[in-house]
């Protein structure tokens, strides 16, 4: 059982501490205590902890949070490039606020606060993510045996809202296609294969399988720390996807090795290069989702926005409407690849000359929403 006694510090403070054996019968002492009640209440949680084999020996939580921290990101060695980027950001900024917080001192009640003071700044789907962050921290901290469980543990988040998919008809995708002039192609591979842009932008000419009509995706690129690099797809899993004839048409086979779609210079395309040179002129051109924008003066003016990543969407739009059953983009490429690109390639085929006669006009696509700039 644990004992306790009284003792003085230097300036002739008067205090206790509880003298105890750990797990392994080797005697130690906590200090500080202010009183005796105090001493006994943390003296009685030891004895629990120590037949529950929850121990934690008051020196392990004395590691402070910042430090402990970048141990964490040291010892995750299958992280991709982009992934160990963001979660560095997140070391150094929400984390880095409460370096010196010690592990022993992180409560339930520290991390409501915290999560309180993230919320007023960033969205709920940005304070999901930096939370994750510091739950695996602190769980890494809970099996080192520094804590007794990890406090990030039911705290209550903000709610994500659920933003509603945006689609496009096979007319507006042709209009949006030829809106992009030189680029065609690549909306039409983006709109009918499902890729993100990283895979799409890694995709060279031995990639394509013409005969079979495939696209074998198997890598992808990122932009880290403004420098580019290849890694493989999102799950880790390289896939093949359908490639409708009506797209295959427009790619010209070149070097195996060369990128399928690359920049002016013959290197990667950036996402922010493509919006700020074609994209959003193509966007405006082919009329999508128009809003009214009322400046400070009352001037109005029409903006169209629909996001380069949204063509993503358009695949699965696609296949659900040559009459497959989807639900999601995993169901999208299963066994029955040909089958997907043929019904596909079928709707393509069909819609492409209505396409020629939508979205000339200034109030066709969407319904216009105002939206109030000032």
């Amino acid at each position: 059982m644990a004992m306790i006694s009284k003792y003085q510090t230097a300036s002739g403070t008067t205090l206790c501490r509880v003298r105890f054996r750990t797990p392994h019968g080797r005697q130690t002492d906590k200090r500080g205590f202010r009183t005796k009640r105090d001493a006994e209440a943390w003296a009685n949680r030891i004895e629990v902890d120590k037949r529950r084999g929850a121990y934690v020996a008051p020196a392990a939580g004395r590691v402070k949070l910042g430090e402990y921290a970048e141990d964490w990101l040291a010892s995750k060695h299958e992280l991709k490039p982009s992934t160990r980027a963001r979660y560095k950001v997140i070391l150094d900024t929400a984390i880095a606020k409460y370096a010196d917080v010690p592990l022993g001192d992180i409560s339930r009640q520290f991390v409501r606060e915290w999560v309180a003071d993230l919320s007023r700044d960033l969205s709920p789907a940005s304070v999901h993510k930096t939370a994750g962050v510091l739950r695996q921290v602190l769980a890494m901290a809970v099996t080192d045996n520094r804590l007794a469980m990890n406090p990030v543990g039911g705290v209550e988040l903000p709610t994500i809202s659920v933003v509603e998919q945006r689609f496009i008809t096979p007319e507006q995708l042709h209009v949006l296609a030829n809106a992009a002039g030189s680029h065609r192609p690549l909306v039409y591979v983006l709109g009918t294969c499902g890729l993100r842009f990283g895979e799409v932008a890694e995709l060279c000419w031995r990639d394509v399988d013409p005969e079979n009509l495939r696209l074998r995706i198997s890598r992808s690129v990122t932009l880290v720390e403004r420098s580019f690099v290849v890694g493989s797809p999102k799950n880790g899993k390289a896939r093949s996807v359908s490639l409708p004839a009506f797209v295959a048409d427009l790619l010209s086979p070149g070097d195996p090795d060369a990128l399928i779609f690359a920049d002016s210079t013959g290197g990667y395309m950036r996402g922010s290069n493509v919006r700020r040179r074609w994209w959003s002129q193509a966007v405006a051109a082919a009329h999508l989702f128009p809003w009214i924008v009322t400046d400070a003066t009352g001037k109005q003016t029409v903006v169209h926005d629909f996001k380069l990543h949204e063509l993503r969407h358009m695949a699965a739009s696609l296949a659900i409407q040559a009459g497959l059953t989807l639900d999601r983009y995993g169901h999208l490429y299963g066994s029955d690849v040909e089958t997907v690109g043929v019904a596909i390639n079928d709707l393509l085929t069909l819609t492409r000359n209505c396409g020629q006669n939508v979205g000339t006009g200034a109030d066709s696509g969407p319904a216009l929403r105002a939206v109030n700039s000032a």
